[in-house]
């Protein structure tokens, strides 16, 4: 099964409930996190370590107390010590999300604010722009299928900005089908599979998961309170 968690942000944030937590991340972890200067950011990175965390104890029952926390040469973390276990991260505005698949995976939320033009002419195909051209309404919903989709691909695909968002295209079909396509050879890239959820009323979520099928997505993704992300591991804050 490919799995989905996610979660809010605490209500009440102060640096005394990311110093109860630290200690469950590594000293490297620590290190980036203590560097953030908004306190939103350090409780996104921190909650994001701590739901992998979660994961692998919803899989395995118990893991090590300090995960070993590697990057490929794109920068793409991964576990060494668990090779067969694939992850990816994705945070915007209130919420942290973890996707978890035996394969390559990628994940991307995204708050549905204002979006702007040029920057979808930019990164999006000709084939794209024109759909968000022609959408209905405001475009809002068109623009941000499209976004989180080529984000959750090269996501997972794992080779950072090496791979244009240009170089290929998304195209939702309206039975939800996600089909990608390599602009340059016009071949559609079927070993990869999107499946995308709503978030609350205005956040979408999109993930990406290679050598998957239909019924390996979850109907709905995991709700993570943050109480039960901190009781789970043994924690308080």
């Amino acid at each position: 099964m490919i799995e989905l968690y996610y979660c809010k942000l605490p209500e009440s944030r102060e640096s005394t409930g990311i110093d109860k937590l630290l200690f469950h991340v590594s000293k490297e972890r620590q290190l980036r996190i203590k560097r953030f200067v908004k306190i939103d950011d350090a409780y996104r990175s921190l909650i994001g370590d701590l739901l992998v965390r979660f994961a692998l104890k919803e899989r395995y029952g118990s893991i090590d107390r300090e995960l070993k926390i590697e990057t490929n040469d794109y920068g793409k973390p991964f576990l060494s010590e668990y090779p067969s276990i694939h992850y990816n991260i994705s945070h915007s505005g209130e919420y942290v999300v973890c996707a978890v698949h035996d394969d390559a995976v990628g994940v991307d939320i995204e708050y549905m604010g204002p979006y702007d033009l040029p920057l979808a002419k930019g990164f999006f195909s000709e084939e794209e722009y024109q759909d968000l051209l022609n959408a209905k309404d405001d475009g809002i919903a068109t623009f941000y299928d499209i976004w989180t989709l080529k984000e959750s691909y090269v996501k997972a695909v794992g080779e950072g900005l090496s791979k244009p968002l240009k170089d290929f295209s998304m195209k939702k079909h309206t039975d939800g089908f996600v089909q990608i396509t390599d602009i340059h050879t016009d071949r559609q890239i079927t070993d990869y599979i999107c499946k995308q959820y709503m978030v609350d009323s205005g956040y979408l979520l999109s993930v990406c998961a290679h050598h998957a099928k239909d019924d390996q997505f979850r109907s709905e993704p995991t709700c993570v309170i943050f109480q039960e992300l901190c009781e789970s591991l043994n924690c308080h804050s």
